[in-house]
């Protein structure tokens, strides 16, 4: 008779192919939800909710937390614990630790810890010690992936009856090239990202990606108010080649701990794991204003796609200290146009921001003066970049306004998309006459 065919399990455990920590992931998976929830809680962790939609993602959280830290060879078996028992807790090691690890308390402390896992359940098995976390060890390594210079967030071109106009694309980024500005930001907040579709979404990431050529870096912001959205924008952008993806939080049903916002984007991540993706931090918008050191700290761990942040707020100490967190390990590109020379700085080596759309050649002026230590000239071409963002502001500021500066430099992207309203006539000679006479069309 034909020998018997293998189960499914039976060839996991015979094959030897998967890592420990798979392996790890794969038992802690067949637990029961009261069980996984015990033993989140014996270790430290306040999860929510739990049911079959999101099991998955608490079950990665406690294979983290388990596999947290290097562990050291012993002989010693008590010192190693069953992955799978239902008595299971993970303890400190008494050994000497050579590298710290964080577990986050309720209370949002974070405390060094060391935790010895076991690979075998037979007690006279021999017991080799785990080497590698599975942090430690990602799908792919990003740290070569740099922005520098200017990163226009775009506006989304439309017509008179509120269409998107793809059409007018190639123009808009010759245009964009001519003042030297090579890299963009799609889909953000100045393209009024959460006012489209998705399928919009995807067209327009579609048609920068098609006239660029290679010559313009694309960065496609993929962030929803529905995780589902956001991970089928997240799928799309990499299946067409964009180079990075920007994630903001849902900012309806906010995530209101750093905890809750890991999970989304850990979600996320699962489906773009070959793409850098930055986490955009806007607080003014979202209203979602976590600390961004701690949540460098957390996701160290835990988002190996993780590249930066899309940094859009005033607080430059805290952009500071982002920028050397972890040995300098996460780009912060900054978003505050407004005062970029305070960011350049701090260390600072991107910026994301919508006037480089049609102050281009301005802000270049101003990176290059830095770069070549001459603070007056930047110091002068910051100082004309807020005289042209005090103007924009006194006009209503955003979008609106914005698209009638982009009109003015050649660019025509049609009205905004409802609930915002076009300038009116009037409004916009107004700011043509106070652009000239600024002298704005000679220096931006």
């Amino acid at each position: 008779m034909p020998p018997r065919k293998r189960t499914r399990q039976e060839t996991r455990k015979g094959s030897g192919a998967n890592p420990p920590e798979k392996k790890l992931e794969e038992d802690l998976s067949q637990i029961s939800i009261d069980e996984l929830r015990k033993q989140l809680v014996d270790i430290g962790e306040n999860p929510g909710p739990i049911d079959g939609s999101n099991k998955g993602i608490y079950v990665r959280l406690l294979t983290r937390k388990k596999l947290k830290l290097d562990t050291e060879t012993s002989n010693d078996s008590s010192s190693f614990l069953d992955a799978t028992s239902p008595s299971t807790s993970l303890t400190r090691s008494p050994m000497q630790i050579t590298s710290v690890g964080y577990m986050q308390g309720g209370g949002g402390g974070r405390s060094p810890v060391q935790y010895r896992v076991a690979q075998s359940k037979t007690p006279t098995a021999k017991r080799t010690p785990i080497t590698k976390s599975r942090a430690s060890v990602p799908a792919k390594d990003f740290s070569s992936f740099e922005i520098r210079g200017l990163v226009a967030a775009t506006f989304t071109p439309l017509t008179n009856s509120g269409d998107l106009n793809l059409s007018v694309i190639p123009g808009y980024a010759e245009h964009l090239l001519k003042s030297g500005v090579n890299n963009i930001f799609v889909n953000g907040s100045t393209g009024q990202s959460l006012c489209l579709t998705v399928g919009e979404r995807k067209q327009l990431a579609e048609e920068w990606l098609r006239v660029s050529k290679g010559r313009i870096t694309v960065i496609v912001h993929v962030g929803t108010e529905s995780v589902k959205d956001t991970c089928e924008l997240a799928s799309h952008a990499q299946a067409i080649g964009a180079a990075a993806i920007g994630v903001q939080p849902t900012a309806y049903f906010k995530p209101s701990s750093i905890e809750q916002l890991v999970c989304y984007l850990e979600k996320v991540a699962e489906v773009a794991s070959s793409l850098p993706m930055f986490y955009y931090h806007i607080p003014v918008m979202t209203a979602v204003n976590l600390d961004m050191e701690e949540f460098l700290d957390a996701a160290s761990s835990r988002l190996p796609t993780l590249r930066g942040l899309k940094y859009t707020d005033f607080d430059l100490s805290t952009y500071s200290r982002c920028l050397t967190t972890h040995g300098g390990k996460y780009q912060i590109m900054y978003g505050r146009d407004e005062q970029v020379l305070g960011a350049l700085c701090m260390g600072g080596i991107a910026a994301v921001g919508s006037t480089y759309n049609y102050a281009g050649r301005l802000n270049n002026r101003l990176f290059s003066a830095f770069k070549t230590n001459n603070m007056d000239g930047a110091r002068l071409e910051m100082r004309r970049s807020q005289a042209s963002i005090k103007l924009l502001s006194k006009y209503g500021g955003g979008v609106s306004v914005g698209r009638e500066f982009m009109r003015l430099q050649g660019v025509n992207c049609g009205p905004p998309r409802l609930p915002l309203l076009p300038m009116t006539p009037e409004a916009i000679k107004n700011l043509e006459s106070d652009l000239k006479d600024m002298g704005f069309f000679e220096w931006a």
